[in-house]
């Protein structure tokens, strides 16, 4: 009885695909992957490599992609922060520390609350139609004007709001600070 010759399971379609799109993704050029390849495997094309390559291949270029990931994600968050120190007030920061007012915080989070559960795109009638969702809920004509339990109540209520939009199920009416 002949022995049978075992041979390497060759490459997947999948994984050469794989390989691909983080190829892709990471912006290697041609000539560098098939450096690396012919460095690490001794082969100029993926479709040589056996399926036990392919995988530990495939894992350096998946762990390559995370740490450039984490990198830019830390040069965007030293910038953001360069940017915080440089000075550039937020949105609101005029009207912060006023005793009993609401905070620029608040004011911030009810705009960007109204930006998402509005459905008007022009930006100057989506602030004529919070304006008149605040005169509705809080009887005030604008966001400079609300105080502290007043921004609650407004915010209580675009939860309410965005919980409905969002498909929720039972109704819900917003509480009124006490």
């Amino acid at each position: 009885m002949a022995h049978a010759k075992r041979t390497a399971r060759p490459i997947t379609a999948a994984q050469i695909k794989r390989i691909h799109t983080q190829l892709h993704i990471l912006g290697v050029s041609d000539e560098n992957y098939r450096a690396a390849l012919e460095s690490r495997f001794g082969v100029t094309t993926c479709k040589d490599l056996t399926l036990a390559q392919a995988k530990s291949f495939i894992d350096e270029l998946q762990e390559l992609a995370h740490k450039t990931d984490q990198e830019r994600y830390s040069r965007e968050r030293a910038a953001a922060r360069a940017r915080a120190e440089a000075g550039t007030p937020k949105r609101f920061d005029e009207l912060d520390n006023r005793p009993g007012m609401a905070s620029a915080a608040q004011l911030r989070k009810i705009e960007a609350m109204w930006t998402d559960i509005s459905d008007v795109p022009d930006p100057a009638a989506r602030a004529r139609a919070l304006r008149r969702f605040l005169l509705r809920i809080a009887k005030v004509s604008d966001l400079r004007f609300l105080d502290d339990q007043m921004a609650g109540w407004v915010i209580n209520a675009l939860n309410v709001m965005k919980h409905h939009k969002e498909g929720g199920g039972e109704e819900a009416k917003p509480k009124k600070a006490r």
